[in-house]
């Protein structure tokens, strides 16, 4: 079997060139119907431009993709660097004609498209209305053309080039541990996190203080980085009229404020239910108080491992409990060549999946050590892969789901995993391991991710203000505190835990669509229980709308109300059923 993906499917190497070419006279064309936009234009015309910018969107998404996919692997690879800066570039001579385009529908260009026949012509593409209504709702955050067009260029010359500083920085770390009185070398921050999960307690600790130590080391560096983050991104929150840092996330994922906040609320009330289990697993572990480094310790010494077709049987088995469909999306991308499994030199750790186009399987980056965390996290990419499976019915712009949604199938695919493996599992004390093992998970999933965007929300404000590094992070340790309370010891190394957060860099405010999308995937996971012909089939139909709908009135159509008071604490009372479980075994 292989264990590296095959990009041929997104585009032939050596074509790269001819598309490049071939793009590149697209724009004079697009250039000529943005000349044509005019508010009496016809439904025809207006329709066939539509069609025409997809096609390039299309088509732009491959020739970024490639490159971007390569680099994801090898991040030295100097031919994806040229080719992704040639891209880059491309992009940014597409973007100026793009803007003229997007201010006009938004009624900001002359010849002024009126409201009355921007209602007349949004209609042509029943799959891009609600984009084209929404963009005109967004108008006032636009800035004039002459602004916008220096804004790109400055993300993709400047705070782009910054993220890949950021990448190449902690890609080049080295570990050195000793375990046993033996020094070992490790040369890639996957194989280190890995080790967290370590039942050895000696072997958990030496693993984050080999982590924090080189965060600290290069603090400055990160924290240069982090500082021009956050200034970039409130200075254009300012410019454009948004009312905080963080209501930049919720319009553009068009979640509401007032549902972001009962979320994030929610989650503070209840972490509780994650120092209970704190405290359950110390006393697990025969200790007075867990440590940083136990929350993720298995309580089993002995961990089962995995190899990759033991693991592709085990996420496919489960994927077909769902639905056929679920099933045979699940199986096209895994037994494919769409997977890049096992970990090396300068790839990136972690995992992620990537969507390229409607017209192509998406990819997943694996960083497989054969544990069952690596069982887990191919559920979850799967998840990601089928949902944009189950969206390819769309047109490009609209096949992504928004944030918080887009993490749905992804989590619904691990709890459909969980109960699987835990079904089959007779052992009773492997049965509260793995209990404790998603307990963990969850606390990783929704505890933690809401007080990434707590910490942010302070950063995003004392930062712009003036802060040292240090002051930077005394904030994140005050903030480990209080999820922790009294049932962690919390090392004063994890003060710098901050800086190796990807997330908070690269996407300001991104990671409260894990806790939104694992709450939402408990408690649609839960009605589905009650009611499989039901839910099965409304749980399809939201992975099916994409991005095409608003997601809140897509929720709604369904039965969920995520404004509600309580929504979330729904899902809440799961995880306190898991760990009620434990205690009684």
């Amino acid at each position: 079997m292989k264990k590296t993906w095959k990009l041929d499917d997104i585009l032939p190497i050596g074509q790269f060139g001819n598309l490049y070419r071939e793009i590149e006279n697209d724009l004079e064309k697009m250039r000529k119907y943005v000349g044509e936009l005019k508010p009496d234009i016809s439904k025809e015309k207006f329709k066939e431009i539509l069609e025409f910018s997809e096609e390039e969107e299309e088509k732009m998404a491959r020739l970024g993709g490639l490159p971007g996919l390569m680099e994801a692997v090898n991040q030295k690879d100097a031919e994806a660097k040229l080719l992704k800066s040639k891209v880059e570039n491309l992009a940014l001579r597409w973007s100026e004609v793009g803007i003229k385009m997007s201010l006009w529908i938004k009624g900001k260009r002359k010849p002024k498209l009126d409201d009355k026949n921007a209602k007349r012509i949004f209609g042509v593409i029943t799959d891009l209305e609600y984009g084209l209504k929404r963009s005109r709702l967004l108008a006032k955050y636009s800035l004039p053309e002459h602004e916008e067009n220096i804004i790109v260029n400055k993300d993709v010359n400047g705070m782009g080039v910054l993220e890949e500083l950021r990448e190449m920085i902690s890609a080049e770390m080295e570990y050195e541990i000793e375990i046993d009185g033996k020094k070992k070398l490790i040369k890639t921050q996957s194989e280190l996190l890995a080790l967290v999960y370590d039942p050895r307690d000696e072997v958990r600790r030496v693993a984050y203080q080999a982590l924090l130590l080189k965060q600290k080391e290069n603090l400055p560096k990160f924290f240069a980085i982090y500082q021009a983050v956050i200034k970039d991104w409130n200075y254009e929150m300012k410019l454009r009229g948004y009312k905080s840092a963080i209501a930049v996330r919720n319009l553009a994922n068009d979640i509401p404020d007032e549902a972001v906040e009962e979320l994030l609320g929610s989650c503070s009330k209840n972490r509780g239910i994650f120092q209970e289990y704190f405290i359950w697993k110390a006393k697990e572990l025969g200790k007075e108080k867990l440590e940083r480094s136990d929350v993720y310790a298995p309580i089993v010494k002995k961990e089962k491992k995995y190899t990759i077709e033991e693991t592709k049987e085990l996420v496919l088995g489960s994927l077909s409990q769902f639905s056929d469909k679920f099933y045979k999306f699940g199986k096209e991308l895994i037994e494919g060549q769409q997977i890049d499994w096992m970990p090396k030199t300068d790839k990136r750790s972690g995992a992620f999946c990537a969507t390229i186009s409607p017209k192509i399987k998406p990819y997943i980056m694996l960083n497989f050590t054969g544990k069952q965390r690596d069982v887990s996290t191919l559920a979850h990419e799967a998840g990601h892969g089928i949902h944009s499976m189950y969206a390819a019915g769309h047109y490009p712009s609209t096949q992504n789901a928004s944030l918080p949604l887009a993490e749905t199938a992804s989590t619904l695919a691990e709890m459909i995993l969980f109960e699987e493996i835990l079904l089959r599992e007779k052992d009773g004390e492997i049965r509260k391991a793995m209990l404790s093992d998603k307990m963990a998970d969850a606390y990783a999933t929704v505890c933690r991710q809401n007080y990434f965007i707590l910490f942010e929300k302070e950063a995003h404000k004392k930062v712009p203000q003036g802060l040292r590094a240090e002051d930077l992070s005394d904030l994140y340790f005050k903030n480990l505190k209080d999820q922790f309370g009294e049932s962690v010891l919390v090392s004063p190394n994890f003060r710098y835990e901050w800086s190796y957060i990807s997330h908070i860099f690269a996407s300001p405010f991104y990671c409260y669509a894990y806790n939104f999308g694992e709450l939402l995937s408990l408690g649609l996971y839960a009605r589905y229980k009650k009611d499989p012909k039901i839910w099965r089939g409304r749980i399809e139909r939201i992975l099916e709308v994409g991005g095409s709908k608003n997601p809140n009135e897509m929720l709604r159509s369904v039965g969920i109300d995520i404004r509600r008071p309580g929504f979330f604490q729904e899902s809440f009372d799961i995880i306190a059923g898991w760990q009620k479980q434990l205690t009684k075994i």
